[in-house]
């Protein structure tokens, strides 16, 4: 027996990954990032190797709002081994516009703070994340909606707004990249569960109100490729609602 079906003996799902192919899709002029192609065939190579059945393709930033290249990704997939979570321009996306994107297989959106310059502003976030909410509350009944965002302190304040705001839409709220809490190689406190908003994203996980990727170590540990210092973290998540939990490779 390989690694992949010991890890995925009967399929899994990988629940964040991109595609990024400019020769057949230009990149939004307005991008904040310029990656490098990765292909529908490398995909499937890479989801081959680990044993992944499905997956959630993720609509790439680079591509701004325009949802073309995903619709077109999904099905060269093939709608049945994929899903998708697009973007979307809340002040001009249409009822139609979202109705198609659910034909196409989109069961989900993500957050471009970059769009509305908030990543570094809680205040600007709260007003994305309410915008999005307000467009896909009535048209996509089941849809998740995530973000990634570089500040958990800002928990102390997302929490109470997503209790009173987020959670009564309905929709799904994810949060992308262990929610960009750190590991002991790169927090800045002593031991993990003491870093600005773990505990108020431990409350949200079990509560139900969160979903929490497993996606992107890279992002927050040094101690590649294992990362054992990621485990308190993982064994936290798991402890407070294990279904809340998701496990995405970022490809």
């Amino acid at each position: 027996m390989d690694v992949a079906s010991e890890l995925f003996p009967n399929g899994g799902w990988d629940v964040h990954h991109h595609i990024f192919d400019p020769s057949r899709f230009a990149y939004s002029p307005t991008r904040h990032l310029t990656p490098p192609p990765a292909t529908i065939d490398q995909f499937i190579a890479f989801k081959k190797k680990l044993g992944i059945s499905k997956s959630v393709l993720t609509h790439g930033l680079s591509y701004g709002s325009d949802c073309s290249s995903l619709r077109g990704f999904v099905a060269d997939l093939g709608e049945g081994n994929s899903k998708a979570v697009g973007v979307i321009d809340p002040d001009t996306v249409t009822p139609d516009d979202l109705h198609d994107m659910h034909r196409a297989g989109i069961r989900g959106i993500r957050v471009n703070l970059y769009q509305y310059r908030a990543m570094h502003d809680v205040e600007l976030q709260k007003a994305a994340l309410r915008a999005h909410a307000s467009a896909i509350q009535k048209h996509c009944p089941g849809w998740s909606m995530a973000f990634t965002h570089t500040h958990p302190e800002f928990w102390t304040e997302l929490k109470p707004f997503i209790e009173e705001e987020i959670v009564p839409t309905g929709i799904r709220l994810v949060t992308d990249h262990f929610a960009l809490l750190k590991g002991s190689s790169m927090a800045s406190v002593e031991g993990v569960t003491h870093q600005p908003g773990f505990r108020e994203i431990l409350d949200l996980v079990r509560a139900g109100h969160l979903y929490v990727k497993i996606s992107a170590p890279y992002r927050v540990s040094t101690q590649a490729p294992a990362y054992e210092d990621l485990k308190p973290l993982v064994r936290a998540f798991f402890d407070a609602n294990p279904q809340r939990v998701l496990w995405g490779s970022d490809w």
